[in-house]
C-alpha cells in the first residue's frame, strides 16, 4: 500500500479555519444528501486550500448528550477514512481545493455500515458535481 492511499485522517485533513468554514456555508455552496448525512460543499483555489478538508457536524438538538454527538461524529469519521481516495485523487488532479461539512440530519444513531454505505454514496455525488 503506497502512502498515498493510506487510511488516515490527519489534522491538516480537517477543517479548522473559520475564515474558510463562513466562505463555506455563505456562499456559493453546494449540497447533496444521502440520509441520514448531509454534505455542504464548496470546491476552492489552491491558493486558499489545498486538498480536501472535512468539518463533521452533529446538533445538539437532536442529542442531548455529548456521549451520543461523539459516538456519531466518529462513525462519520470513520466511514469517511475509509472511503476518501477516489474524492481525494479527482480533487488533486483538478489543482483545487474542497471544503466539505457532514451534517447529521437524523435523530437517531444510525448501524455503522449503514453510515458507511451512506457516506459512499455522498462523495460519489460530490465526486460528480465537481
Amino acid at each position: 500500500m503506497s502512502s498515498s492511499q493510506r487510511n488516515t485522517f490527519k489534522k491538516s485533513e480537517r477543517l479548522c479555519s473559520r475564515t474558510l468554514t463562513n466562505s463555506l456555508f455563505q456562499g456559493d455552496n453546494h449540497t447533496v444528501a444521502s440520509y441520514p448525512i448531509r454534505a455542504i460543499f464548496l470546491p476552492v483555489g489552491k491558493d486558499k486550500q489545498k486538498g480536501v478538508s472535512i468539518l463533521i457536524s452533529v446538533p445538539k438538538k437532536r442529542f442531548h448528550d455529548a456521549i451520543d454527538r461523539n459516538r456519531v461524529k466518529r462513525q462519520i469519521r470513520e466511514a469517511y477514512r475509509k472511503n476518501k481516495h477516489a474524492l481525494i485523487e479527482q480533487v488533486n488532479q483538478s489543482g483545487k481545493g474542497l471544503l466539505i461539512a457532514f451534517v447529521y440530519v437524523s435523530a437517531e444513531i444510525e448501524p455503522t455500515e449503514h453510515i458507511e454505505k451512506r457516506m459512499i454514496r455522498l462523495l460519489d455525488k460530490i465526486s460528480a458535481e465537481l
